[in-house]
């Protein structure tokens, strides 16, 4: 007995040696390059508008955007400090400056102004959001999709005369079928669905002339808000919908909003805070895309505390719409170069707490499937030693 119990002995110490060896080299394996996951297929992809593009995120933002509604010299991808670029440097994506290079790993499909609706269209997704009053009535916006579709459209996306060239194959790539492909992505629109066209649209309107019209006119900015937020909260899960029948397995972080304005007051004339009546719509906005994330699985980042340009605590509604060209704008309506960066920096965090969850997942799962092979050769085992002996072992 006691030499039967020295050959089991000896047996399992050499399975149990094999099992130590294996285990530990997937975990170097996976130590090689901890972020390859997010380096498949096309990598990265950053859907959003102009938080996303990084509109003031660097001294020189502006050379580095796509200027005149097309890619122009620059073909680029990257903007200096936006959160896109700082998510690519830290998982050590490539991300060249050139758009044309389809070698990449960080694809921004980001424009100031973007809608969900615009993204919709884009990606070819049937729904009854056509953004009419929007998109195809503003002559940039127009100009912008074009662009878009010349270089990412796909024969499904919607084109704007229903005969044209653009759409029917993206010079680069198919938007479709990069975020079918992509390893991980962020979404973060829903800031111009609801602000931006009130904005355009709305702060025109604006009459503060006598306490009565004050009183119509802010009212009517109050219902534009809430019509739109409605808008965008029926849009919105079309967009996940898509993403996750499309592309089950990505990482996926939906970025919420921020109040850029809640210290904007109403007039010079009547320093009341309205820009904090905001607020309440924005919070609204991130309950929801929590919601999302929760019902399908994805990553939730709160950026309502990041830091905001301190020019708008001394502004009101009349000098935002006095704002001529984008730099004005994006340094009154954006994050600061450090807000950026602490977007990046949340986002990051979130992926990296995911990352490490699949990690001892992946971990647990090989321990569990070693432990399984020594039961059953264990198993097989004592029944080779009464097969052979008539020998029962406990």
């Amino acid at each position: 007995m006691k030499h039967f119990n020295k050959i089991l002995a000896l047996v399992l110490a050499l399975v149990m040696t094999v099992s130590l060896l294996v285990v530990p080299s997937f975990a170097a394996e996976a130590q090689d390059d901890p972020y390859a996951s997010l380096k498949e297929g096309t990598g990265y992809v950053a859907i959003g508008d102009s938080y996303t593009r990084g509109y003031g995120a660097s001294d020189h933002w502006e050379d580095q955007n796509f200027l005149i509604d097309e890619y122009g010299n620059f073909d680029c991808r990257n903007v200096d400090g936006s959160y896109p670029n700082r998510i690519a440097e830290a998982f050590g994506l490539y991300a060249p400056n050139d758009i044309r290079d389809t070698s990449a790993k960080m694809w921004p499909l980001a424009h100031n102004g973007v809608s969900v609706a615009y993204m919709l269209d884009l990606l070819g997704i049937d729904d009854d959001y056509r953004d009419n009053d929007y998109t195809y009535q503003d002559e940039a916006m127009l100009g912008r999709y074009a662009t878009d579709l010349q270089y990412f459209g796909d024969p499904l996306s919607y084109t704007i005369d229903g005969q044209s060239t653009y759409g029917q194959t993206g010079e680069i790539m198919s938007a479709r079928d990069m975020v079918k492909d992509a390893s991980l992505i962020t979404v973060s629109v829903g800031q111009c669905d609801v602000f931006y066209k009130v904005m355009m649209y709305g702060l025109g309107t604006l009459d503060l002339s006598t306490t009565e019209r004050a009183r119509a006119s802010i009212k009517n900015l109050v219902s534009l808000i809430h019509r739109d937020f409605d808008y965008w909260k029926g849009a919105y899960p079309l967009l996940l919908d898509f993403i996750k029948e499309n592309n089950p397995d990505a990482k996926v972080v939906l970025v919420g909003t921020m109040n850029p304005i809640q210290d904007v007051i109403l007039s010079h004339d009547l320093a009341i805070r309205i820009g904090n009546t905001i607020n309440i719509i924005m919070d609204l906005m991130n309950a929801y895309m929590k919601q999302c994330a929760l019902k399908y699985g994805y990553m939730f980042v709160d950026i309502s505390d990041i830091e905001t340009p301190p020019v708008a605590k001394k502004m009101s509604f009349d000098d935002i719409g006095a704002l001529e060209g984008t730099t004005e704008y994006s340094l009154v309506a954006h994050p600061t170069q450090k807000g950026y960066k602490q977007i990046a920096d949340k986002i990051i965090t979130a992926i990296k707490q995911d990352l490490a969850k699949d990690s001892s997942g992946c971990l647990k799962k090989a321990e569990i499937h070693f432990a399984e092979i020594v039961d059953r050769f264990k198993e097989a085992f004592f029944r080779i030693l009464h097969y052979l002996f008539g020998v029962v072992v406990d």
